[in-house]
């Protein structure tokens, strides 16, 4: 009876906390991950990183393709994408993400021995002739949308590893909120760059500032730096 509650919760909710559901429903928070865990089994909802969704809303990928990102304030990247660059040193190890920023970083990125860790088919065309950078891919599975692989196979593939300095963007951040991205893929692969980072920093223009989206990646605190024109 419980857990028919529940789903109507999330059902009704879209994205919930794990502790939010434990309160609702005066239980412990490991009887709720039980219940939750069932109810993921049965396919019923998703769990995220301590919440939970319904199918509906986990399905649904609202984010912009690279081919319309990458058009977005080109010269306005280019400038931030110069300062990261002066935090980039020979021999480290860089991760990078999907976004279009990283591409740019790519892009204007010396011909240094240095190694690049990344789940982006374009960061790694932009790469492939600069002869010094070694390129390793997470691989799993692609989406043309994004022109990057995703997955449990990226994750535990990036998860594998250590850098000691990831770059990523968003689609969304402030001092208060933090950081947001529109899709589950995306946003799963921020987070395991984070969590094998030495530092993390975001590269982001004024034009995200103050904005949401679907999934929150992290607090503005969880990162090393921010690079933004705001």
């Amino acid at each position: 009876m419980r857990k028919t509650k529940v789903l109507e919760f999330i059902n009704a909710s879209e994205k919930v906390s794990v502790r939010e559901l434990a309160d609702k429903f005066d239980v412990s928070v490991e009887t709720m991950r039980r219940d939750l865990r069932k109810l993921d089994e049965q396919g019923e909802i998703r769990r995220i990183h301590g919440s939970v969704m319904n199918i509906k809303a986990s399905s649904t990928d609202v984010g912009r393709p690279f081919s319309e990102r990458s058009k977005d304030n080109l010269k306005v990247k280019e400038s931030l994408v110069k300062k990261a660059l002066a935090q980039i040193k020979e021999h480290m190890v860089i991760g990078l993400d999907a976004s279009s920023s990283s591409w740019c970083l790519s892009q204007q990125m010396p011909n240094i021995n240095c190694t690049v860790i990344t789940n982006s088919l374009k960061n790694i065309l932009a790469l492939e002739r600069k002869s010094n950078i070694r390129v390793i891919c997470s691989g799993g599975r692609y989406s043309a949308k994004y022109g990057s692989f995703y997955g449990s196979v990226a994750i535990n593939s990036l998860s594998n590893m250590s850098a000691d300095v990831s770059f990523i963007s968003c689609v969304g951040f402030d001092e208060e909120s933090g950081v947001w991205d529109s899709n589950e893929y995306n946003y799963q692969i921020k987070q395991t760059l984070m969590a094998i980072s030495k530092e993390v920093v975001l590269i982001a223009d004024k034009s995200k500032y103050g904005k949401k989206s679907l999934f929150k990646v992290c607090g503005i605190n969880s990162l090393t730096n921010v690079i933004t024109d705001k």
